[in-house]
């Protein structure tokens, strides 16, 4: 039997009323009983999306739609509790919670060509597109960056750099706007460029990026976004990015360093 275990905060709340309506999986427990609890959250907008099995034994996964985004919580099939937290798979690492997110948090079409729109460099002009977010004090950014610059000097693809600076870094957002309103380049970005110049553009461009990303639950760099709409947080390494965008593996590639943590 496998073993896993829950990383991060553990929200328990317990249930007020048990219901006996029937379950859609009868190893989980009934909608009507998980509906129950989330109409108590606090969060005007609320909803349950579904209930299902994990590869856990006695282990559901509730998705929970609250102010249009998708969060991931647990429970037993008694449904007398529900947690909210990181599930890794001890076998491997992987980090479950996360994949699943990133899989029902799909960027809509529109939100897609709003984000193209707010990059603030290009990278290339032919093949796929691919999003990028990144902060200026990010070293896997930077390191992310050197793979899609040799791709796109090959004309593999185009990635459009979204300035997504993190509130851990004072001056982040200083450096993002500055080196939009100067038209500085990627090199000055990440050189830490600060200028008094805040134009009205930039500090758009920087916020209108944040509001999108945040309400997909991106809270890291690197993050790519794929033409499929998916996104991923955290550095990958040039032969899985090949896979995701679909790409032939590059002359002579191996399977590359493990990936980071994101920051």
């Amino acid at each position: 039997m496998k073993w896993y275990r829950v990383a991060a905060s553990i929200v328990v709340l317990i249930l007020g009323v048990m219901s006996f309506a029937t379950a859609a999986y009868p190893q989980c427990p009934p909608l009507e009983q998980i509906q129950e609890v989330i109409s108590k959250f606090e969060a005007q907008d609320r909803n349950l999306v579904a209930i299902q099995p994990t590869q856990f034994p006695g282990l559901c996964e509730v998705q929970v739609r609250l102010n249009n985004r998708i969060h991931i919580f647990y429970t037993a099939a008694t449904g007398d509790f529900l947690l909210m937290g990181q599930l890794y798979e001890s076998s491997s690492g992987r980090n479950l919670t996360r994949e699943t997110l990133e899989q029902v948090n799909l960027l809509s079409p529109e939100e897609m060509s709003q984000l193209a729109e707010l990059s603030a460099i290009t990278l290339g002009t032919s093949g796929k597109t691919l999003l990028y977010a990144t902060d200026p004090h990010c070293p896997y950014c930077k390191q992310g960056e050197e793979t899609l610059k040799r791709m796109a000097a090959a004309g593999e693809l185009t990635a459009k750099i979204l300035f997504f600076p993190l509130e851990s870094y004072k001056d982040s957002r200083n450096i993002s706007i500055s080196t939009i309103c100067d038209k500085k380049s990627l090199d000055d970005f990440h050189g830490g460029y600060k200028s008094d110049n805040k134009c009205p553009e930039g500090v758009r461009i920087i916020d209108k990026t944040k509001e999108i990303l945040a309400r997909k639950g991106v809270t890291g760099t690197p993050t790519y976004i794929f033409p499929d709409r998916r996104y991923h947080s955290g550095l990958l390494d040039e032969a899985e990015l090949r896979r995701r965008l679909g790409l032939p593996a590059a002359a002579g590639d191996s399977s590359g360093p493990k990936k980071p943590p994101v920051k």
